[in-house]
């Protein structure tokens, strides 16, 4: 498999994404966004995006240059209107303004609205988190356009993925954070196996007639995913579509919520660095079960895997790096060599 080196993909990633009518500052943030995926190991949400995105600006389901507004409902509220561009500009736009409130609110609120693909929610939260908030976020009201997760017990698809992503501080390795859609798997990671040929597992689909499948064509032809966990993943789900639908009013893709609050809002910075350290390092300490290494925190794994792809390179699947260099010749951008 081609293997780059991180920075290399990166600015691949970027021309290509300029070639296609992005502008440079904003393709340069797209491309990162998308690199960093690819490091922390959330493929489905990594490089292979470039040709989804490039699709997006063909048909307008995303405009490559768009204009993003900022209004202020309420002293600690922010609306961030992201011109129907790529979300991950919004998104970043509206993690800028909660950090700039940092100083002055220690409770805050976001909503994004007008968005579409938003990439990783984790690397929002993560920032976040990195300026000593509890950030907590949501997303949902796609369910007209995006009906692929059935409902807990129900059959068809009812909702979209929608996902919630926290993150909190934690100690010097860097926050605690968990991301997740509210269903078994991610879209993103039917779409990747679609496109690289790989086996779909037991447990993430049915049928359109409500029985267990592993074939996408069925998934494809009326089917659905099934919510994580039953009916508490479904639950989840239900209060992120009603946030993203009714709170945030009609979605372009998803809208998205993000609620920050300062971690020494209780009790002082230094009580809750130390009790936050402590928590981590017990739940590391604990003996592991047999064929596991170690017991890890949420966060953890994504930080071992980039530490190793720094070094040794982001390695991408053969359909992977192909449906890049299908891009890159579409736009006339030189490959790189692998």
């Amino acid at each position: 498999m081609p293997t780059l080196d991180a920075d290399v993909l990166r600015d691949f990633c970027r021309d290509i994404l300029v070639a296609g009518g992005m502008r440079g500052g904003d393709a340069c943030a797209v491309a990162a966004h998308l690199v960093d995926a690819e490091l922390k190991n959330v493929i489905s949400h990594g490089v292979n995006r470039v040709p989804y995105y490039l699709s997006f600006f063909e048909n307008r389901s995303a405009e490559p240059v768009a204009d993003i507004t900022v209004t202020r409902p309420a002293p600690s509220m922010v609306r961030v209107d992201g011109g129907s561009g790529l979300g991950i500009l919004a998104m970043e736009r509206a993690v800028d303004e909660l950090i700039d409130m940092r100083c002055h609110q220690p409770v805050m609120a976001a909503g994004i609205v007008n968005v579409a693909h938003t990439g990783r929610m984790g690397t929002y939260a993560e920032r976040l988190a990195r300026h000593g908030l509890l950030a907590m976020i949501c997303g949902g009201g796609g369910r007209e356009r995006w009906r692929m997760v059935a409902a807990h017990g129900g059959r068809g698809g009812m909702l979209s993925t929608n996902p919630w992503a926290l993150a909190m501080p934690a100690g010097e390795d860097g926050p605690v954070s968990a991301d997740f859609a509210t269903c078994v798997v991610a879209n993103g990671k039917i779409r990747l196996r679609r496109q690289t040929g790989e086996e779909v597992p037991e447990g993430w689909l049915i049928d359109r007639d409500g029985h267990p499948t592993t074939k996408i064509d069925d998934y494809d032809n009326g089917g659905a995913l099934l919510p994580a966990g039953g009916h508490k993943g479904y639950g989840l789900a239900v209060i992120g579509e009603i946030v993203g639908a009714a709170m945030l009013g009609p979605a372009f893709e998803f809208n998205w919520l993000i609620v920050a609050i300062a971690t020494d809002v209780f009790s002082s910075a230094e009580h809750y660095d130390k009790d936050a350290r402590a928590v981590v390092e017990n739940l590391r300490a604990s003996p592991p079960a047999p064929g596991i290494d170690q017991v890890r925190v949420p966060g953890d794994p994504e930080r071992e895997s980039e530490c190793r792809k720094r070094i040794s390179g982001i390695e991408l699947h053969a359909e992977v790096w192909q449906g890049l260099v299908d891009a890159a010749c579409k736009t006339e951008v030189p490959v790189p060599s692998t």
